[in-house]
């Protein structure tokens, strides 16, 4: 997420060096104009997205038909995205979903992503940097560098497609009319299995070019694999030169030798895949197309594009969908020139949250009930609704494995608490002083009350009766499993002959 702009930068040029190939077309070089989309240090730009789900031509289920006509409602569109610099971004858009209009505001920097949506009570914060890692990390320079390294090495070896041309054309770029090269672009799936073979020829005959490429992202990078798998910092710098070359040696002979095994078989294997998986064969078929225009500047900035991509789909009985449609198209400006990104409105206060912790109930509180945003969460999204399911060994009166699986006591069936907690993302905590245990209900905030050896329980300081006391098997508490799920606002369905357990929340 920190590195979006950049992210997006890099997939363009991806796009550029596998489709465009190393040739130069038109006088224009593509390996340039690959390559100097990860140079942009500033930029204004704007986009669009939709996505377009084909129905197959038989009768939809009106479930299948809910489907398909929810995610051909889905847009996106950025109206303006500032790039400050390689740490300083923000995007302000619109999301449209379900008849819904969803405008945002988003800023990044080093520390934080911040985001307001439309009927949040307050934006949301979420760190970006790594707390609990303390070895060498990637700063941009060795991201783009890393970037160039791979991307360069297959504008090396890319064959082009066969339907690529450049002509010179004038269009307006954010009102401004310009002078542009217009790269045309157009692949099939067909194509792609002697493109992806051409590659590989090319690419086991450059022993040479190959041991460069390992060279230089093992300088950059092996330090920090080492220290993400939990080598000291000080062991990593300390690897000798022999060693290093031993290494980088031993990676370049592998490669080769798979290259070497993959290559004289390749036609065949690949026949004998389509034979034995027609549906691959569908999907690699002249049905499935990547057109792009690409329009560049003097300098090889792409200044407008526009992508269509069409995915042919296996005709299967239970797939309602035959092809899958992206579209997209933008335009870029103020290319390295002095940019201002626009910070996120902060004057109602923060809420401050780790990624992935944000709880449903957490969520909903941080919206206006009576938004299209909460609308949308809880009645489309359906971000509360929830469902596990416990199994049994053959004796549901035997626990076998502690903490995860439900258990009858005395015709009581009982069931993990902090596992049945965690899943339905009720917080847990434990007093040592009264030595109970205290759940928070995340929908309501309800306090359910509990206490090992007990059968009384409170919610919310009303007093319950259980019909078991809470036990606790190999240190796990268990409770019965019918006032549990009430309190957390589920139900729990046993099933005796299959000896399952399924607990699901709307």
């Amino acid at each position: 997420m920190k590195r979006v702009k950049l992210g997006l930068a890099a997939l363009l040029s991806m796009l550029l060096v596998l489709l465009a190939g190393c040739q130069a077309v038109g006088g224009v070089d593509v390996g340039k104009a690959a390559l100097s989309t990860l140079d942009v240090k500033s930029s204004m730009s704007k986009q669009t997205l939709s996505i377009q789900l084909v129905p197959t031509d038989g009768k939809l289920t009106e479930k299948d038909r809910k489907m398909i006509e929810l995610i051909n409602s889905f847009s996106l569109t950025i109206d303006q995205a500032n790039m400050q610099d390689m740490n300083h971004t923000s995007i302000e858009g619109t999301a449209k979903f379900n008849g819904k209009k969803l405008p945002f505001h988003m800023a990044m920097d080093k520390k934080a992503l911040t985001l307001s949506v439309e009927g949040m009570t307050q934006p949301v914060s979420v760190p970006l940097e790594l707390e609990d890692f303390a070895g060498p990390k990637m700063n941009n320079d060795s991201i783009i560098q890393m970037y160039k390294d791979v991307w360069g090495f297959m504008l090396k070896h890319a064959p082009n497609p066969s339907s690529i041309s450049v002509t010179p054309v004038t269009d307006k770029v954010n009102g401004e009319s310009l002078s542009l090269q217009k790269l045309h672009i157009d692949i099939r799936g067909d194509e792609l299995v002697g493109l992806a073979k051409g590659f590989l020829t090319s690419v086991s005959k450059d022993k040479e070019g190959v041991k460069e490429l390992i060279s230089r992202m093992y300088d950059t990078y092996y330090p920090i694999f080492e220290a993400y798998a939990g080598a000291p910092e000080e062991a990593t710098a300390s690897v000798s030169k022999a060693e290093k070359e031993k290494n980088i040696n031993e990676g370049v002979e592998e490669m080769m030798k798979a290259l070497n095994e993959l290559l004289p078989d390749f036609d065949k294997n690949v026949n004998e895949l389509f034979a034995n998986s027609p549906e691959f064969k569908e999907v690699f078929s002249k049905n499935t197309v990547l057109s792009l225009d690409y329009l560049l500047d003097s300098k090889l900035n792409i200044r407008k594009q526009n992508i269509d991509l069409t995915v042919q789909l296996p005709s299967s009985k239970g797939l309602p969908v035959k092809q899958v449609k992206v579209h997209s198209e933008g335009e870029t400006w103020s290319v390295n020139e002095p940019v201002t990104v626009h910070e996120v409105d902060s004057s109602k206060g923060i809420w401050s949250v780790k990624q992935g912790e944000a709880t449903p109930g957490e969520t909903l509180r941080h919206v206006d009930r009576q938004s299209e945003l909460y609308r949308l969460l809880k009645d489309d999204m359906n971000i509360t609704k929830k469902s596990l399911i416990l199994y049994t060994e053959k004796d549901p009166k035997d626990l076998n494995d502690a903490g995860y699986e439900p258990v009858i006591v005395n015709n009581t069936l009982m069931v993990p608490l902090k596992y049945v907690a965690d899943a339905l993302d009720a917080k847990l905590t434990w007093d040592n002083a009264t030595k109970q245990m205290t759940l928070t209900e995340d929908l309501t905030g309800s306090k359910i009350v509990l206490k090992v050896g007990s059968k009384q329980a409170s919610i919310d300081g009303v007093t319950k009766t259980l019909a078991q006391p809470v036990q606790s098997f190999e240190g796990y508490a268990y409770v019965p499993m019918n006032f549990i799920t009430e309190a957390l606002g589920a139900k729990g369905s046993w099933d005796a002959k299959g000896l399952a357990l399924t607990i699901k929340r709307d």
